[in-house]
């Protein structure tokens, strides 16, 4: 683990990741951490460290200093908890990228997925052949009509032009990302159009022809947020979910956790 000034706040999160017990056996358990990247920029550069090369290099190319924190924070947390539940240090293991961009863990049955909005993150792990995991901020900050007509199916579309404005937005936001949960955790990115997709929270949806080797899939929507809204696609197998939020707003008393079955 890294020394220095910072390494007490990466020490912590470690130690946090530790005590939820992510080194789990095969069991149908999803496991999904949402937290603030915002608190834990002060280790950033520590962070940076326990980034692959190609990801340094990535966070080297944002313009925005704001993002570049998020991308680093996230990909480092991500990779203490992949180590933490492969029962490795971060640096033993590769996390490798299918061309659609759908991670995966060479020689591990281990699935993962990864969404940051903003300064917002979600995590998810599971054994399991596939996971999928889609965060976004609220208040939505888009064209209703231009993201309405790339996500809706016609039907979705009516119903949704039947709300309030706000409602609407809302809706069509945490629609999004059901459907983008989802064509993660078959790794088709958005190789598969949204809009031809219907994706109802809590009911198995098979597999596109293209990615006909996953299994059925459920979507859940994440526990409920004043600042995000989002969603986990994972296999119908999985039928039990350990939710992690990660705050530093108090130390150690912020860092919390809740066990669940699939909210419905």
């Amino acid at each position: 683990m890294p020394s220095g000034r910072d390494a007490p706040m990466l020490d912590t999160i470690a130690r946090w990741l530790r005590e939820r017990g992510l080194r789990t056996t095969p069991d149908p358990i999803a496991q999904v951490i949402v937290f603030d990247s915002t608190p834990w920029c002060s280790c950033r550069e520590e962070a940076f460290h326990l980034l692959s090369h190609a990801e340094r290099e990535r966070a080297n190319r944002f313009r925005h200093a704001h993002h570049r924190d998020t991308y680093v924070l996230a990909h480092a947390v991500w990779r203490l908890a992949l180590a933490e539940a492969l029962g490795v240090a971060p640096g033993e293991f590769v996390l490798a990228s299918e061309p659609s961009g759908r991670p995966f863990i060479p020689g591990t049955d281990l699935a993962t997925s990864l969404s940051h909005s903003n300064s917002h993150v979600a995590i998810a792990l599971a054994h399991a052949p596939c996971i999928g995991v889609d965060i976004e901020r609220t208040p939505a900050r888009f064209a209703w009509h231009d993201l309405a007509r790339m996500v809706c199916t016609p039907a979705e579309s009516a119903t949704l032009q039947d709300l309030e404005p706000e409602a609407r937005s809302n809706a069509l936001l945490a629609l999004w990302t059901r459907k983008e949960a989802l064509l993660k955790a078959f790794g088709l990115g958005l190789r598969e159009s949204p809009s031809g997709m219907d994706v109802d929270a809590g009911v198995a949806i098979a597999a596109p022809l293209a990615a006909a080797y996953f299994p059925a899939c459920v979507v859940h929507p994440l526990p409920a947020s004043p600042d995000f809204v989002g969603a986990l696609a994972a296999p119908a197998s999985i039928t039990a979910f350990h939710w992690h939020c990660l705050s530093a707003a108090t130390l150690p008393d912020g860092l919390s956790s809740s066990e669940a079955a699939p909210p419905m």
